[in-house]
Order: structure tokens, then C-alpha cells, then sequence
């Protein structure tokens, strides 16, 4: 497994970015988005929770992105529309039914011969951990990697896996549940009624580095093929 400092490294050793069109299913805030943008990419952010969509669209415009509004099954962009799609850490929490049709999704508004990648964690690791406190992901993380299994029925052939490790820092407890709820807002409510464990938790299983602790986040690459 490769330790590496960030996504954007795993990302950018894929495929050149400059002048292509990506999209990226599960925007979030939009900082995938806008790293494409300045690697010389048209960027298409797509986003279903409507909070980190106004925290995307609440930043300073960056040149060459957009966003919009729609579940990753339904992607609102015409056939052969872009030259990569990235599910990053998103494919998971998209609802096991429609997890197929997301990838044929990516399929259907792919170029000929272009590439879906996808970046899933694993359920293990000290951030899978904290996490599990407040959500055990454990079993939709496996039916995503099961339906990459899959893509092939939808016209997408795999080219690639690899397996990475990326420590992440944060300050205190609060900083890092934070963080949990920037990605699904709806942990919140959980979150107040275990602070204190989850308080605990942090202190057990962060690992202590100048001012702030590290958790370690592992994933798994993979990069499809658009068949057609």
C-alpha cells in the first residue's frame, strides 16, 4: 500500500488534465473541481446535498468550473459529454440500488475509449474507526467495490487498481467531526449525542504530531475504461 500526501497526487499521475472535461460525481465543497480547473480542465461539479453545494458555490469563482445540483444516477449532461469522470469517495454513499446505474451513468456521458475513476476508502484504518462511531460504513463500502465488479455489464472495463494510505491532521476532536458532517450533513444530530465518545475515541486512536493528531484514511483506485 503507497503512502502518498494527497489525492490530487494519486489523481494526477491518471491521465493529463489540461483541456479535457471532467466530471466529478460527488463535488462536495467543489476542491476536486477547482484542482482540475487549474490543471487546465473544464470542470462539471456534481453534487446531491444542497449544503456543500452552497459551501462550493459560496467560494470565489474559479475559472472553467461549474456546479450542479443532481444524484450521481442521474447525471443531468448529454452523451459522450466528458473525457474522465471521478466518483471520489463518492460512489458509496450513493444508495446500493442505484450504485450500477451510477457507473452506467458515467458510461453513457463518457467519450469514446475515456476513463472513470474512482476513488472508494477502505473499511479499515483509524479514520474508518472514528467513523464507524457515528456511522458503520463497512457495508455499503463493500457493495460499492461490488458493483465496480460489475461495470463491465454497463460498458466499462477495468485497466487499473492500486491501494494508498493518506494521514490526515486535525487539530482536535471538534475539527475532525466537522469534517464528517462537511460530507453528509445528517451526522450532526448523531454526532451531539456522542461527543463524549467520540471525544475519546479521538484521544485513543489519534496518533500525536507537533499540534495536532493523525488519523490514517486507506482507499482503493479504480480506473475504468469507456468500451465504446
Amino acid at each position: 500500500m503507497q503512502k502518498v500526501g494527497s489525492i490530487f497526487q494519486i489523481i494526477e499521475g491518471i491521465t493529463p488534465f489540461q483541456g479535457k472535461t471532467v466530471v466529478d460525481v460527488g463535488s462536495g465543497a467543489g476542491w476536486l473541481a477547482r484542482w482540475c480547473a487549474r490543471q487546465g480542465a473544464r470542470a462539471v461539479g456534481i453534487e446531491y446535498f444542497a449544503r456543500p453545494l452552497v459551501a462550493s458555490k459560496a467560494r470565489p469563482p474559479t475559472p472553467g468550473v461549474t456546479y450542479i445540483q443532481a444524484p450521481g444516477e442521474l447525471l443531468p449532461l448529454g452523451r459522450d459529454f466528458a473525457d474522465v469522470v471521478i466518483f471520489a469517495f463518492s460512489l458509496h454513499h450513493i444508495p446500493k440500488p442505484f450504485m450500477l446505474k451510477a457507473l452506467s451513468e458515467a458510461q453513457r456521458i463518457l467519450k469514446p475509449k475515456a476513463l472513470l475513476v474512482v476513488l472508494e476508502p477502505l473499511a479499515e484504518g483509524s479514520s474508518f474507526e472514528m467513523l464507524r462511531l457515528i456511522e458503520d460504513e463497512t457495508e455499503i463500502r463493500r457493495h460499492a467495490y461490488e458493483a465496480l465488479y460489475q461495470a463491465e455489464q454497463v460498458g466499462l472495463t477495468p485497466i487499473a487498481e492500486k491501494f494508498f494510505a493518506i494521514e490526515h491532521h486535525y487539530a482536535d476532536d471538534k475539527k475532525m467531526a466537522q469534517s464528517f458532517i462537511d460530507v453528509d450533513s445528517r451526522r450532526e444530530e448523531k454526532l451531539k449525542t456522542l461527543r463524549k465518545e467520540f471525544k475519546e475515541r479521538f484521544y485513543e486512536l489519534g496518533v500525536p504530531s507537533d499540534d495536532s493528531y493523525m488519523f490514517e484514511t486507506k482507499m482503493r483506485l479504480d480506473v475504468l475504461r469507456n468500451v465504446k
